[in-house]
């Protein structure tokens, strides 16, 4: 993969997250800024980094983290509460404004790359970028729309989550006052 400086340095922005969430398993409660090896949409190819993945808001972060495909042609659309008594939701905010490179609104064709990394199915080539940003340029990471709800997401190399962000609280995914809210605008219906 090869892109310019000049190009990359267009489509990269400086860029604050306000109370982002992700949702994790709750084993990881201790560590709520932590990754480990995966294989996922912006992890690398050569595992010598891992990413964080946070969305914009909770229905947005149980889209990418507990839905994703399951409901596709199937029309009942219930969770069973089980389903989100393991995970807790962190809420993120940066100590410095993160350089992400922006793939949102023709972030793909303004780079010259594959627009089926914005839309999830070239999940090679997604990893591909991913290493190439992380292995030949000093970004922090990538900012997304979600294929499923279309809202803001980041993915973040470790390698700024020390010094650029903070999480400001963890909380059971069961025990937020707005869970029913963001699943009914999902159309999903919780079963207790």
């Amino acid at each position: 993969m090869l892109i310019g400086a000049g190009l990359l340095a267009s489509q990269t922005k400086q860029y604050a997250l306000k109370d982002y969430l992700r949702v994790i398993p709750s084993i990881h409660i201790g560590t709520p800024l932590g990754v480990g090896p995966g294989h996922s949409r912006f992890s690398g190819k050569a595992g010598n980094f891992f990413t964080l993945y946070a969305a914009r808001n909770l229905a947005t972060a149980i889209s990418e983290t507990v839905i994703r495909d399951r409901f596709e042609g199937v029309a009942d659309r219930r969770l069973f509460i089980e389903e989100f008594q393991d995970r807790v939701v962190v809420q993120l905010r940066t100590i410095l404004p993160l350089q992400l490179v922006d793939l949102r609104k023709g972030g793909c064709l303004k780079l010259g790359i594959s627009t089926e990394i914005a839309g999830a199915k070239g999940f090679d080539e997604a990893q591909q970028f991913s290493q190439f940003l992380h292995d030949h340029s000093n970004v922090d990471g990538i900012l997304y729309a979600s294929r499923l709800t279309g809202e803001n997401c980041v993915a973040i190399f470790n390698r700024a989550i020390p010094s650029r962000l903070s999480d400001i609280r963890t909380v059971p995914l069961v025990q937020l006052k707005n869970l029913l809210t963001a699943l009914a605008s999902l159309q999903v219906q919780l079963i207790r």
